[in-house]
């Protein structure tokens, strides 16, 4: 098994541990845990189970919820998660903090809000997958998955999967309110290893704008509300991202994307999206360099923490995408539901 899964099944209270993170973990009664990530004694105290599912099968109980509480890409993997589990005759729910609530609204996600304000369990069965994916980054047997297969695979879930359910509906969200054609560009997620350089940033949307393609920048300091961004990709030729957020919104809104990785690889973070291979096209930066290097996921240990995969020049990063644009423009692809 990939994961150890214990349940906080024989208290009544809730139990606080240290993750291998060193971050603060609680867990609730009921709540389901990768004891993995748990130091000290008392996770001994634990209940140990072979499969989350498999113990609610045997408990005769379908409704439960999922705890997650940051990162959106990572919440919007959960959507067909929770719908594949719909499919399959239980009745899940999102756990999740507040700024998340209109999108998942939207994509008809039920969610129950957290506050900072810590409250016992009042009875719910659930999973923590809070610290959970982000495994990959230093465990070798889940940086070669998707990150919606690990999510999976801590549930339980280990059948094949059949085509993932990605829909909304475009009716319910505002217009994009930008006349014309347009692409969309995120320059920087939400931290370095996530980033270009400002150099290479300005001379992309300077090539741009001098071959006469309009472009609407986004990045995580001057994100707009989760709803309009999500209208504004949908009705873009095409997205230019890095490996965040709005990756996995154009899994939704079905949009043409190029994606722009440095320490992880498009495998792990692209092949369920719609349009994957033709439109969805990931473009590997740790190839690109004079001296190549592996995907690291993050590790950085061959270059000491300075991303040197993503100190690439706006002129090499503009011939590398360029193309692709093009073709996107041409092609006239389009939200088509």
């Amino acid at each position: 098994m990939i994961f150890k899964i214990a349940f906080n099944g024989t208290s009544t209270i809730q139990s606080f541990f240290t993750s291998s993170s060193a971050c603060p973990l609680t867990v609730e009664p009921y709540q389901a845990v990768d004891v993995s990530q748990i130091h000290g004694d008392t996770s001994g105290t634990l209940l140990p189970i072979n499969s989350f599912l498999d113990y609610l099968d045997i408990k005769g109980i379908k409704r439960f919820y999922i705890h997650r509480t940051f990162a959106l890409g990572d919440i919007l993997q959960l959507v067909p998660v929770v719908r594949e589990l719909r499919k399959r005759g239980y009745d899940p729910y999102l756990r999740t903090i507040r700024w998340a609530k209109p999108i998942l609204d939207l994509l008809d996600i039920e969610l129950s809000v957290i506050t900072s304000r810590r409250y016992l369990s009042r009875g719910e069965y659930g999973i923590m997958m809070d610290w959970l994916v982000e495994q990959d980054h230093r465990r070798a047997e889940l940086s070669c998955l998707h990150r919606v297969d690990i999510y999976f695979k801590a549930l339980g879930v280990e059948d094949s999967l059949g085509e993932l359910d990605w829909s909304m509906n475009m009716e319910k969200f505002p217009s994009s309110g930008i006349k014309g054609e347009y692409i969309v560009f995120q320059p920087a997620g939400a931290n370095s290893r996530k980033r270009l350089s400002l150099n290479t940033k300005d001379f992309m949307i300077r090539a741009f704008k001098k071959a006469g393609i309009s472009v609407v920048i986004i990045s995580g300091n001057n994100m707009m509300p989760l709803e309009k961004l999500f209208a504004v990709i949908a009705g873009a030729k095409c997205l230019i991202t890095m490996d965040s957020g709005p990756l996995w919104i154009s899994h939704f809104t079905k949009t043409p994307v190029i994606g722009i990785f440095g320490p992880t690889r498009p495998s792990e973070r692209m092949t369920y999206h719609p349009l994957w291979p033709k439109e969805a096209i990931g473009i590997r930066l740790n190839e690109k360099m004079d001296s190549p290097c592996e995907s690291c996921f993050e590790n950085m240990r061959k270059c000491n923490g300075r991303v040197d995969c993503l100190n690439i020049s706006g002129e090499r990063l503009y011939d590398l995408i360029y193309p692709y644009v093009i073709r996107f423009l041409e092609a006239g692809i389009s939200y088509e539901g």
